[in-house]
Order: C-alpha cells, then sequence, then structure tokens
C-alpha cells in the first residue's frame, strides 16, 4: 500500500494522520501531495513527514517539487508525465515516480527515466467525480506493456484492492481512506 496525503480531507494536523497511518497501514510508502501550498509551506510540512516514515523505514516521496526534494535530500520524487522532461538532474534520485494515464505515457515516461509508474482512477472516487474511472482492463493493459512496476490509484478500498493487484499491478494507493482512516 502506498499513501497519498491530502491534508484537506484529513480530520486531524496531516503529521498525526500521517504517523496514525504509519501504524495502522504499514505502508510502502507516503507521498506528500499538498498541490496548494507554497514552497515554504510544502517544505515546512515534509520536514515534519520525513522523520515519521525514517523511524517506520517508509519510503517518502516528493510530490512535483524537485528543487525542495534536491534542498531536504529526497532521493524519491513523484512528478506528473508532463513535467518529467523539466527534471534537471535524474541521476540525484534514487528512485523517479510518474504520473501516467494511457499506453503512449508509459513509454514516455519510462524513456524519460521513470522507476515506477501511478496509473489512475481505476474505480469511481470522489476526488474525480464526473470523471469515468479507468477500469481494470486499462490498468491490466498498462501493466503489460510496463516493464517498471506500476501503482494503482483511484477509488480503491479493502473490498476491490486484490483486483489491480491481480491485473498485474505491483501495488496500490489510497488517499481520502487513508486522510479519514476508512481503509
Amino acid at each position: 500500500m502506498i499513501i497519498f496525503t491530502d491534508r484537506k480531507s484529513a480530520k486531524m494536523p496531516l503529521e498525526k494522520v500521517v504517523e496514525n497511518c504509519i501504524i495502522k497501514y504499514k505502508p510502502n510508502a507516503i507521498y506528500l501531495r499538498e498541490k496548494d501550498l507554497s514552497d515554504e509551506e510544502y517544505a515546512l510540512l515534509a520536514q515534519k513527514i520525513m522523520p515519521l516514515c525514517k523511524q517506520s523505514d517508509t519510503a517518502f516521496y516528493i510530490c512535483e517539487r524537485e528543487e525542495i526534494a534536491k534542498s531536504l535530500g529526497v532521493k524519491n520524487l513523484h512528478i506528473s508525465v508532463k513535467n518529467i522532461s523539466k527534471i534537471g538532474t535524474i541521476c540525484e534520485f534514487c528512485n523517479i515516480s510518474v504520473s501516467i494515464h494511457n499506453v503512449d505515457e508509459v513509454k514516455t515516461a519510462i524513456h524519460a527515466g521513470a522507476t515506477n509508474l501511478v496509473f489512475g482512477h481505476i474505480f469511481e472516487t470522489q476526488c474525480k467525480q464526473g470523471l469515468p474511472p479507468r477500469g481494470l482492463w486499462q490498468l491490466e493493459e498498462i501493466c503489460r506493456v510496463s516493464n517498471v512496476p506500476v501503482v494503482a490509484i483511484g477509488g480503491i478500498n479493502s473490498q476491490n484492492c486484490n483486483k489491480v493487484l491481480e491485473c498485474g499491478a505491483s501495488d496500490f494507493a489510497i488517499m481520502s481512506s487513508a486522510m479519514k482512516s476508512t481503509f
């Protein structure tokens, strides 16, 4: 399991939510999403979350903010496929996770240096209201053409998480249910 943060849907301060998620779910990674924060606010929040991940040996990813990752010494970066070509020095990162939405983007991301892909949304989710889910059949196709691990995201819960793994995903990610402790 991977957890993407979304402090707006959290019922308590994000660092407390992350701490609870680490204890309850033992995730493989925490991705600090928080798109709306200024760089300064994001960096301060990252400095609170990093020690929690380090203590529990949970991988910590900075999302979309290469310079903050470098300044904090974080070696895991998550970025959109449209921004991967903008990364300055890829070799500074151990892991580069890339959000993709179709087969063509798989090739683009891998060619640019992605070490894993995040594909979604798989099922209906409140985060993407009105947008049809891509579904299990597309996930299966992405997993088939990718030579790097694929993480499924979007509408995943305890009842359907095994379905994405059966399609070939190496892992699955949750966001809202983690922030509300309802997975």
